[in-house]
């Protein structure tokens, strides 16, 4: 440090004891800037400022204390007494340090991943030099806080287990799932975050199920199509227009969770309802009449509706199964979808010549509101 910063540091030190309460953060922040202008201090100039800097600590504001901190946590000859009374404070100027300063002991470190406060650990989980032990410790931790920022970090290790615990977390906390798959590098593990996939990361993951799928062409496919009773029951739910009594009765037939059933049937682009529609084998016809009846927003936009009925073409069966599994954290739905559709196939008692009584009411339905309009 030049003779004369040092003798303005050594100046203002002497004078810090008569200087008004309310002046003290002016000066903290004052002799911090002139302490980091340079790379390299003297034990004499890093003493002389350390010395001031733990009395001007304490009347410092949080606005000023978190600069302090972050222009500190970039500096190597930062005193690690000055720190310590910085993260002693608390709050986002300790969260500052914990972030970006390298001084910091990988014994501390893996301390507070492993049991520090949440705040503290959300801090660390966005160090750009975690290792994989200290990330496996954050991502075991029960706070939605510390997954978040963990899966923010794109620099963090994470293993592969440790995605997977993080992913199956995702399904119940859109933000992690959003962050996860921010992250890039889709693959198959990340399917169960398809509901809160965009447009380009749903194509994605679909391309992915696809590519696994491969595994299974040329086997018999032994899934007939879904039975003209649970087709009835279907299109009845669509027409009496209620949303959460037909998520119960998809819930059912598919055999998912209730709630899992809803996010379906509640997102709005309609992709995810039309792979289960796939995947419980539902016909396409018939698909395309429960979006009429039901979910006119989809129905009645051209380009979404032809892109859910694409879906039938490009979308094997046994895929949509993979991800209406995934989604619902069943790994053993495709195989159950088998079992129960050949089942279904079986008893071959179908009543060609009868119409469902929902086909009828739906056609009722179509004749009267097309009266309306006219």
């Amino acid at each position: 440090m030049p003779p004369d910063i040092y003798a303005r540091l050594r100046d203002l030190a002497a004078s810090a004891h008569s200087r008004p309460a309310e002046m003290r953060p002016v000066l903290l922040r004052v002799t911090t800037d002139l302490f980091v202008l340079h790379a390299s201090h003297t034990p004499q100039e890093i003493h002389l400022y350390q010395e001031m800097a733990c009395r001007l600590i304490d009347d410092a504001d949080e606005a000023t204390l978190q600069i302090v901190a972050q222009k500190l946590s970039q500096c190597a000859d930062a005193p690690p007494d000055v720190l310590r009374r910085i993260q002693a404070r608390g709050g986002a100027a300790a969260q500052e340090v914990l972030t970006n300063n390298r001084q910091i002991p990988w014994t501390e470190l893996r301390q507070i991943s492993a049991s520090g406060a949440c705040d503290q650990a959300c801090a660390l989980a966005a160090r750009a030099d975690l290792d994989r032990e200290i990330t496996a410790l954050l991502a075991g931790r029960p706070e939605r806080e510390v997954a978040r920022a963990l899966a923010a970090n794109a620099a963090a290790p994470l293993a592969v287990e440790n995605l997977r615990l993080l992913i199956s977390r995702g399904r119940e906390d859109l933000d992690l799932a959003r962050a996860l798959l921010a992250r890039g590098s889709l693959s198959l593990d990340h399917l169960p975050l398809y509901l809160a996939a965009d447009a380009d990361q749903r194509g994605a993951l679909l391309r992915i199920a696809r590519q696994a799928g491969l595994a299974g062409l040329g086997r018999p496919d032994a899934m007939a199509e879904l039975d003209a009773e649970a087709c009835a029951r279907l299109e009845g739910a669509a027409l009496r227009q209620k949303r959460g009594a037909f998520a119960l009765l998809l819930a059912e037939i598919i055999g998912i969770d209730p709630l899992c059933a809803r996010r379906l049937v509640e997102e709005e682009s309609g992709d995810a309802l039309t792979i289960a529609f796939i995947a419980m084998g539902l016909p396409r016809e018939i698909a395309a009449r429960i979006f009429l009846i039901a979910f006119p927003k989809v129905a009645m936009e051209s380009a979404a509706f032809e892109r859910n009925m694409k879906l039938y073409e490009s979308l094997p069966r046994r895929d949509a199964a993979r991800v209406i599994g995934a989604v619902s954290g069943d790994s053993r739905l495709a195989a159950a979808l088998t079992r129960q559709q050949g089942r279904r196939a079986a008893p071959a008692h179908r009543i060609t010549n009868a119409e469902p009584e929902s086909s009828k009411d739906l056609r009722d339905y179509l004749a009267a509101r097309g009266a309306a309009k006219t």
